[in-house]
Order: C-alpha cells, then sequence, then structure tokens
C-alpha cells in the first residue's frame, strides 16, 4: 500500500509537470498568434448574434457572405447558421485539428472551412461581416496586467483587424468581442461607424490602450459598419 501511494504521488507531481511545460511549449511554438486556447461551445453569444442580425438586415432578400475569424471546431459557424439560414459562412482557423474536427462535424453546404491565412481570406472575400468572438485577445495571460506589450502588443491587433477590415463590404459589418483592445483606437476605425445595440458591454477580457496600459472603464461598441 505504501508503494502504490508513492507512485500515486509520483504519478500526480509529473502529470502537472508534464502538462505546465506541454503549455509553455505551445506557447513558444505558437507565440505569433491571437488567443492561445481553442474553449468553445453552441450558441455562446445569443444575444450578440441576434443584434447582429438586426444589423444586417433580411437576409432571404439579400444572400450574405460571413466570416468567423478564429472558429476554433466550427461550433460559432454552426450556431450563426440559426441566426442567419440563408447565409454562406466561411470558418478560419490557424489550428489544423480544430478544422478538421470542425469539418468532420459539418454537415450544412453553406458552411466551409479554411486555413486562416491572408491569401486564403483574401480568395474567400468579400464578406458582409466578419465576427473575431474571444480570439483578438490572450485571455487569461493579460488578466490583471497593468501593461499588456510583451505579451499582446496592440500593434499586433491594430494590424490583423486592418487586414479584415479591408475585406469588408461597404455597408458591411465588424463585430469584435471579448478583445484586448477597443476597434476605435485603429487605425481602421475611421472607415467605419458605431452600431447601436442593446448589449451591455464588449466582453469580459480586460481592456487596454494602444500603449498597451491598462483600462479599466466601461467599453460598450463592438459592432461596426464600414462606410467606404
Amino acid at each position: 500500500m505504501e508503494f502504490l501511494e508513492k507512485l500515486r504521488k509520483y504519478l500526480v507531481n509529473h502529470i502537472g509537470i508534464f502538462r505546465v511545460n506541454a503549455v509553455r511549449m505551445y506557447r513558444r511554438l505558437f507565440n505569433d498568434q491571437h488567443q492561445l486556447t481553442s474553449k468553445t461551445y453552441s450558441d455562446r453569444y445569443p444575444l450578440l448574434f441576434t443584434e447582429a442580425s438586426k444589423a444586417i438586415g433580411d437576409t432571404d432578400k439579400k444572400p450574405v457572405k460571413l466570416l468567423s475569424f478564429g472558429c476554433s471546431t466550427g461550433e460559432e459557424c454552426f450556431s450563426l447558421k440559426k441566426y442567419f439560414p440563408a447565409a454562406r459562412i466561411i470558418g478560419a482557423d490557424i489550428n489544423r485539428l480544430n478544422l478538421l474536427i470542425a469539418k468532420h462535424r459539418n454537415s450544412s453546404p453553406d458552411i466551409s472551412f479554411i486555413y486562416s491565412k491572408p491569401k486564403n481570406l483574401l480568395q474567400a472575400a468579400p464578406y458582409d461581416a466578419i465576427f473575431c468572438l474571444s480570439v483578438l485577445c490572450r485571455w487569461e495571460d493579460t488578466k490583471d496586467l497593468p501593461n499588456c506589450g510583451a505579451i499582446y502588443p496592440f500593434d499586433k491587433f491594430d494590424k490583423t483587424v486592418q487586414e479584415l477590415a479591408a475585406l469588408i463590404v461597404k455597408g458591411g459589418l465588424f463585430i469584435i468581442y471579448n478583445s484586448n483592445f477597443r476597434f476605435e483606437d485603429t487605425a481602421a476605425f475611421r472607415d467605419f461607424e458605431i452600431v447601436r445595440t442593446n448589449l451591455p458591454n464588449s466582453g469580459f477580457v480586460h481592456k487596454f490602450d494602444r500603449f498597451n496600459n491598462r483600462i479599466t472603464e466601461d467599453h460598450v461598441h463592438c459592432i461596426y459598419r464600414k462606410l467606404t
């Protein structure tokens, strides 16, 4: 019994060490991407999806193309199909295993999945709406930090939203929720207007300014319409 107890403690301790080392290795290998975790579930932002569907309007009269940027294993795309039944939906992710799972689960001819790189995103463009939900951030790595520059700098966020904004049609929507930064602080925002909604905030992820310093005031807006 004493031997078994020692073995149990040894395994528990070393499994914990293995997990920590595995996480560290993953972060080093994929340090250039945005959010590093792929946690998701079906219909996780129902109020946001409802507000986005109202902002886009009647898609039965005007078929639309939507991009789920950072689609993980596909739940977001499948959820969007319920709110936009006539839409063509494209999910993009940098994790190839996520894409394999998403493709395996998919049964809709209107939903497709692509590897997330600029060339592929451009080939599938333009989009009537791009959803960036809980992806333009490093959570919980940035939780409670006074400055996030060493982990997730504003320049990275600014560059990505500028590239994505260029793929949206005039009058289209940019939906950014649970990001580490405010879209209003970016260079791309000058081509957009804020869409007023009933949403109480733009997510729980901590916000930082363009100098990577933590801000504590509430930020509400997360849906934007392209003007030009």
